[in-house]
């Protein structure tokens, strides 16, 4: 090789390391750029509030700068505002500001996804406000004059009506030298789903998009969802931690892009595990392309109620104002343009009251079509025999329960009702009313979500072993118990309710156990237990 040619590869090399090392750096300054965000953009009317506020609470400032609110100037008072007669606003520095955000002052910006969010179960969680859970913890685990744990617990996830501490006269009390109104402290602060807030609006934006950073990250991750959907009652999050899906998840979380702006597809932009969002909310893959979600309507995938005493599959009615209604699949459907009266409950003077409103109905959505949607998510991983033998084993599982245990356990309680031995009045007044509660709101709540989410454990262990075990040994002691507080008569005629029961070929297995191949369980083999 000549000494010029020895010169042409050395600048060529030379060349291409030093384009090499451009290429790096470039690449080095664009991922600092995505890692770090771009600088917050403070305009002029929030500036005052950044300064103070940088003194007052400086770690919710710096939230709030590296959020993407901050980049596009988004900032304090563009969500804090108030219009001068709201009952929560006060006047602050020269403007009317109010402390509660609610989606109504979300959806200014981000119509669609409130629009979405209103129609949602989520939406409507504080409803809990009229169900046995609330009786339980106001009056069980209450007393009059001290609700704490309604307001620790219940509230913190379904939600409260928020209201404010008032006079004699009713006017809303205020304090200090800003006039600032004074929210009842039972009701706010919360975390909660289904705040039923002063402006007429349901629900809580920052309950998965927590403040002040709003990080897309936090709310496509379980954890944000385990807040409220875990314990012995619905405990998603601990069925979730034991499944493959899970499993997988927590391995490759780096690869899971949760940090990505804008959509967030399953198949395009992440592939390692589903989160709850990807089942439930998210956009993935078709072979026609992306499937775009509705993105903050979160039970439109799911097919089987699960929350109830008897397990129903649901159809959705849609109503031409937004408006949706689950119907169970024996109740009959109405007909596209049929105007259907509803019962919806809304707050009115700071109590939750039932309202009867008129819709015209657009569209059915059968629980089929719900199915078919939720496993467009799971094709992007599994075929279509894994899919439909999945759902088999689930069906199965919740038609186990339904008949054998939910179905007959109810008949006796309504039956129960109908002799005038149990008061609807008093929903806990008899151990039976405890007993058959637990049976179906958390032994068999834990058995059906386990099923649904392939949870062993929790399918079998903590739920169908706990139904079975306190359906013979608690339950139906319990309804003779009660029977008899009516006398003997009473007593006998439920005694012989029971044992025709126990007559039935699905409960004779206590008199004689034929294991598989025909042994006895008596009958040991070496080596087994």
């Amino acid at each position: 090789m000549t000494l010029v040619n020895k010169r042409h590869v050395v600048a060529g090399i030379s060349f291409f390391f030093l384009l090499a090392l451009l290429v790096f750096a470039y690449q080095e300054s664009k991922r600092h750029r995505v890692d770090t965000g771009l600088e917050p953009v403070i305009t002029g009317a929030n500036e005052g509030c950044v300064s103070c506020h940088r003194q007052d609470s400086p770690a919710m400032v710096m939230e709030w700068e590296r959020s993407r609110h901050a980049q596009f100037g988004v900032g304090c008072l563009d969500c804090h505002a108030a219009e001068q007669g709201d009952p929560d606003a006060w006047q602050h520095e020269g403007v009317h500001v109010a402390a509660l955000v609610t989606p109504k002052d979300c959806g200014r910006c981000h119509t669609r996804e409130v629009e979405e969010f209103s129609r949602s179960h989520h939406a409507r969680a504080g409803e809990i406000l009229a169900s046995l859970d609330n009786v339980l913890a106001e009056k069980a685990a209450g007393m009059p004059g001290n609700i704490a744990d309604a307001v620790n617990g219940c509230w913190q996830c379904h939600g409260s009506i928020v209201k404010f501490a008032r006079d004699e006269q009713g006017q809303v009390l205020r304090t200090g030298k800003e006039n600032n109104p004074v929210i009842d402290a039972d009701t706010w602060p919360t975390s909660c789903m289904g705040r039923l807030n002063p402006d007429g609006s349901k629900g809580s934006c920052h309950a998965c998009h927590s403040r002040h950073a709003f990080e897309a990250k936090l709310s496509r991750s379980p954890e944000n969802c385990g807040k409220c959907h875990m314990g012995p009652d619905h405990p998603q999050i601990e069925i979730y931690n034991e499944s493959k899906h899970s499993i997988a998840f927590y391995a490759n979380r780096d690869q899971m892009a949760l940090d990505k702006e804008g959509d967030w597809v399953l198949g395009r932009d992440y592939s390692a595990a589903p989160t709850c969002a990807t089942c439930h909310i998210s956009s993935y893959m078709t072979p026609q392309g992306v499937y775009k979600a509705n993105n903050h309507d979160v039970g439109e995938r799911i097919s089987w109620t699960l929350r109830p005493v008897i397990s129903t599959k649901l159809n959705l009615v849609v109503f031409e104002d937004g408006f949706k209604e689950d119907y169970p699949d024996m109740r009959p459907t109405p007909k596209i343009g049929e105007e259907i009266d509803t019962v919806e409950k809304i707050v009115e003077n700071e109590q939750l009251v039932s309202k009867t409103v008129r819709h015209k109905v657009a569209r059915i959505v059968t629980w089929e079509n719900r199915r078919e949607t939720m496993k467009g998510a799971c094709r992007n991983c599994h075929i279509d025999a894994y899919i439909d033998n999945f759902y088999k084993q689930f069906d199965d599982l919740i038609v186990l329960y339904n008949e054998k245990f939910a179905r007959p356990a109810q008949k006796l309680m309504d039956d129960l009702i109908a002799d005038g031995v149990l008061d609807k009045s008093a929903p806990f007044e008899h151990e039976v009313q405890w007993v058959f509660y637990e049976l179906w709101h958390h032994e068999g709540r834990r058995a059906r979500h386990g099923a649904s989410m392939m949870g062993p454990d929790y399918t079998h262990w903590h739920g169908m072993y706990e139904v079975s075990k306190h359906f013979y040994q608690k339950f139906l002691p319990a309804i003779v118990k009660a029977a008899e507080t009516k006398g003997p008569a009473m007593k006998n005629k439920y005694e012989q309710r029971v044992n025709e029961l126990l007559a039935q070929e699905s409960h004779r297995w206590q008199k004689r156990v034929e294991q598989r191949g025909g042994r006895s369980p008596a009958t040991k083999l070496p080596g087994e237990i």
